[in-house]
């Protein structure tokens, strides 16, 4: 992006008194005027300029008014030896590099000398080998200066008075990530950087250095950092022996490629928190888009490595899906702030790991106003009792609670006959109970019952070989299936971590019929391996081909206390046959179709119709080589049935209820709410990082509606003749002024006429399409020749709203196409129960 076309995002903080002249004089060092241009390579640090590879987060930085750097340093792989002389002038100059730790890229007074320690560099010893690039012959170089280290010993041993024990001193090996030192304009300024830094880019070592004249913000982090000492021997031989050495020099390469990865994150980082990019960062332009995407901010839930589900609040056979409830399961953070009566809140102030299960719902298309915590049915008699849902039917045994955890995964399980269950099933499977080395294996079931209560126990009979003990994995539910085979599967978990290492194993979770007792049980089988290990990895299953369930994994990373160097570039693909076997596996590199790779991201799959187009959402994570927070990856069918290669959707942004901050989008779940002709709908639940040195950052939880662009060209042909209503209430309303239209009683409408409301209202309260929050309006419009008519506006749903914006008449009931004679907008009252609840609300 070119520098012209940001534009910075100020604070508008009073500066300290000596920014200014701070700012003006170190930019004049760096390029020789107070604008960013081209390096002049002519400041006072030893190395004389900024290091390449660090130069546009710098420039970046110095392009933003409130922030100015002060020293920089890309990373760099360096040995220290503290027996060297520092006698001559450039071995004094070495030193001082060695003295600052970095590249210092403004002006500075040569730093006198100054005694020290061995391992320090500051007044004794010397750099024997620095450089701040990736090298192919990095282990040759440094057995070469390690050699050449030892000879300059044996001669200083032999000509000068020196100490045997200098003599015998090790010489240090290190490896450094990046550093920044930036100077900000205001303690608030700091702040903000300083959070952006820790929150997002995971750099935990950075802090704040306050006194009255300056503020300075020290980016730094010890994730990647290597320091080990190395010997050398009289006879120059060398201690560990070069083989080590030379693995020591690919360890370091490959934390240099981290070093360049880092830059990235941090530049992409700053560029999208402290400027403006709105209107150069869009997806598409919008005559381009091949999806309309609208973003709804919901209550936020404050946790992260929590599992979360959807359940629709429907029998099977009804015709909405507008009722939904979302639950979350456990986690770790300070939780959501929970309403509890009608004017108090309460919120924990801790951060830790939780037991609870937490209820967010949406009805009649308005969410709740807060989470609510579940309560656990303990009623007195069996320990064990059988849970009926869509799945089977299945004795737990209650006594065994979910306890405390983090990274376990759920899903809700899938219907397997044609009952008209209203409550599905959930099945909540592994996580970590402790620290790292207490990973579970624990297999739960959870169903909701009427109210606020559920009841969660550990399934009574459980058979096969079930996965180890691992958190950081995926468990995605397969495809519902009406049939009454013995073994049906019902869910997928692969990867994870078990404590000790990644893992690369597939199960299967199925419910099993007992030919003998009649019963069902639950039973694991292990049905494939990925070919690399992963965890923290994000999947998704779709089902492209009838009676075929396609299993993708996305990202992930193998090291999880090394993260960036084995971020997984290649997507799996897995098709997984109702019998459980695996029919074909495939390998996608992510850069082929355009797919970021990602860390501790969050997808989830759906159909949309008539276009015969699967589609996977993929949101969040670390994401080093990418931008967007949302990805749409799409799966076209041809006419055979035979999916297509997929690839990377354009869309644009077309609405936001609220200012859109997605905050920490990392570790959280995304779940599919809805799906629709030319419409889908999700939901975007938790997230977050810890930081212990600054807090924890959580992600914003947000509703998500994605519309197809050929269904809105579709529908606007479609109503173009028949939506003469909507426009015609504007000629007895008047024109709506920006005031009104932000009115919270503007509503969506369906139009009828008079005779027609009552059947119409009926019918609407029937299939939950009907807002209940609002009283009918009567609406005058004009017909031919300036006569006038009345038609009735009944409010309706978002969900119904978003049908006819898809799907036209077609997406109703026939009972409705044949009352419905348009749809608009218009201002009506509150009904009585609406304003009684607010008048409750603000007393």
């Amino acid at each position: 992006m070119k520098a012209d076309s940001l534009n910075p995002i100020l604070l508008n903080e009073p500066l300290l008194p000596s920014f200014a002249s701070l700012r003006e004089r170190n930019l004049r060092t760096l390029y020789g005027d107070t604008k960013i241009s081209e390096y002049i390579n002519n400041d006072k640090s030893p190395k004389g300029s900024v290091d390449e590879k660090i130069r546009p987060l710098v420039n970046l930085i110095n392009l933003h008014p409130e922030f100015v750097t002060l020293s920089s340093c890309s990373g760099r792989v360096a040995m220290f030896d503290p027996a060297g002389s520092c006698c001559d002038n450039h071995q004094l100059e070495d030193s001082k590099t060695a003295e600052n730790e970095s590249d210092v890229d403004t002006p500075t007074q040569q730093p006198k000398e100054v005694r020290g320690t061995e391992i320090s560099g500051k007044g004794r010893g010397k750099w024997i080998f620095v450089t701040h690039d990736i090298l192919p012959d990095l282990g040759e170089q440094i057995i070469e200066s390690l050699k050449q280290a030892g000879t300059q010993r044996l001669i200083s041993l032999q000509t000068t008075v020196m100490d045997t024990n200098d003599n015998n001193s090790p010489i240090t090996f290190k490896h450094e990530p990046p550093l920044l030192h930036i100077a900000a304009s205001s303690l608030a300024a700091g702040k903000k950087l300083l959070h952006l830094v820790k929150s997002t880019c995971a750099m935990r070592e950075s802090g704040l250095v306050v006194t009255d004249q300056r503020v300075t913000v020290e980016i730094r982090t010890t994730g990647t950092l290597l320091c080990l000492p190395l010997m050398v021997q009289s006879d120059t031989s060398l201690q560990p022996n070069e083989d080590y050495l030379m693995t020591l020099a690919d360890m370091a390469n490959k934390r240099m490629e981290q070093n360049g990865v880092l830059l990235e994150k941090l530049l992409y980082t700053i560029q999208n928190e402290l400027f403006d990019t709105s209107s150069n960062n869009r997806s598409v332009e919008e005559g381009e888009a091949e999806f309309h995407v609208s973003f709804e901010p919901l209550p936020s839930l404050n946790l992260w490595k929590c599992a979360s589900v959807a359940i629709s609040s429907r029998s099977q056979g009804e015709e909405t899906r507008d009722d939904v409830e979302i639950l979350a399961f456990g986690g770790q953070g300070v939780g959501p702030t929970i309403g509890e009566g009608s004017n108090t809140t309460t919120k924990v102030p801790s951060c830790r790991r939780w037991d609870a299960i937490f209820r967010l719902y949406r009805e009649n298309g308005a969410w709740a106003k807060s989470w609510k915590r579940l309560s656990i049915a303990t009623e007195e008699g069996s320990e064990t009792v059988t849970l009926q849902t869509s799945a089977g039917s299945f004795e737990v045994n209650r006594k065994t609670p979910l306890g405390t955890r983090e990274g376990h995964t759920a899903c809700v399980l899938p219907s397997v006959s044609s009952s008209s269950c209203k409550k599905d099933g959930v099945a909540i499977f592994g996580g970590r109970t402790g620290g790292p080395t207490s990973p579970s294996n624990n297999l739960f079931l959870f169903k909701m019952q009427d109210g606020d209560k559920g009841v969660i126990g550990t399934p009574v009979d459980v058979r096969g070989s079930p996965p180890v003990p691992r958190f950081g994995h995926s468990m995605n539910a397969l495809a519902s299936k009406q049939d009454d085979d013995i073994i049906v599967p019902l869910a997928v978990v692969s990867g994870g971590y078990s404590g000790k290492s990644a893992l690369s194993c597939i199960h299967i979770l199925s419910r099993s019929l007992d030919s003998v007792t009649g019963k069902t049980h639950f039973l694991w089988e292990h049905i494939d391996d990925m070919p690399h290990p992963r965890c923290y990895h994000s999947a998704t299953v779709l089902q492209i081909s009838q009676g075929v369930d396609e299993l993708f994994v996305f990202g992930g990373t193998s090291e999880p206390d090394d993260p960036f160097s084995s971020i997984e570039k290649f997507v799996y693909k897995l098709s997984i046959q109702r019998e459980c076997s695996v029919s074909s596996k495939e390998i996608i590199i992510s850069e082929e179709f355009n797919i970021p790779e990602s860390i501790g991201a969050a997808a989830c799959s759906c159909y949309m119709l008539p276009d015969k187009i699967g589609l996977m959402l993929l949101s969040g994570g670390v994401q080093p080589n990418d931008e967007a927070p949302l990805h749409i990856i799409k799966w076209k069918v041809d006419s055979n049935g035979t999916a297509l290669s997929p690839e990377r959707a354009r869309y644009s942004v077309t609405g936001c209820k609220g200012e859109l901050d997605l905050g920490s989008l990392v570790h959280h779940n995304m779940l599919n709410l809805q799906c629709s002709r030319g419409s889908i709908s999700a939901a975007s639940v938790g997230g977050g990082v810890p930081s212990f040195s600054f807090g924890q950052s959580f992600a914003r939880s947000f509703a998500v509606s994605i519309t197809s662009a050929s269904a809105i060209n579709n529908r606007e042909g479609k109503t173009s003749k028949t939506n003469t209503a909507r426009q015609g209430s504007q000629a007895t309303v008047g024109p709506k002024s920006n005031q009104t239209q932000n009115n919270r009683n503007v509503t969506d409408v369906v139009y009828v006429a008079p005779k027609n409301a009552k059947s119409a209202r009926l019918e609407l309260e029937k299939l939950g399409y009907f807002d209940s929050r609002y009283k009918l309006v009567k609406v005058e419009v004009d017909e031919n020749e300036g006569d006038k008519k009345v038609v009735i506006g009944l409010p309706i749903t978002q969900h119904c709203s978003s049908l006819s914006l898809s799907e036209g008449k077609e997406g109703l009931s026939q009972r409705l196409q044949s009352l419905v004679i348009g749809w608009g907008k218009e201002t009506a009252p509150f009904s009585s129960s609406q304003m009684s609840k607010m008048a409750n609300k603000a007393s």
